[in-house]
């Protein structure tokens, strides 16, 4: 891992910390690159500010994540949208990433 993205992780809020590590881990179980993070039940709070306005993204530093690879900047996600009736946060990986060093930088 570059120093840069190191600082990126760094900054991350438990919360993103914890949502990063849940895609992760439910990625390498299930090979999907696409989770559905129950925001409404694990983060009812986060859930309430996109239910009164989904444009909003709390989670800016977690879409905004991006790792070197082979010298060029490539975003952690591709896609992050709250489904407000569900109120879930369906992320999708970005297959480009390096995302068993990944999983191994937040495991740490």
């Amino acid at each position: 891992m570059d120093a840069a993205f190191e600082k990126q992780l760094a900054a991350l809020s438990m919360y993103e910390r914890a949502i990063l590590m849940y895609c992760l881990h439910t990625y390498f179980n299930s090979g999907n690159y696409t989770t559905q993070f129950p925001l409404g039940d694990l983060l009812p709070d986060f859930a309430g500010m996109f239910d009164a306005n989904p444009k909003i993204n709390v989670f800016t530093k977690l879409n905004e994540l991006e790792m070197m690879i082979d010298t060029k900047p490539v975003k952690v996600f591709k896609a992050m949208t709250y489904v407000k009736p569900s109120r879930q946060l369906v992320m999708t990986l970005n297959e480009q990433a390096d995302l068993k060093a990944l999983l191994a930088a937040v495991d740490n």
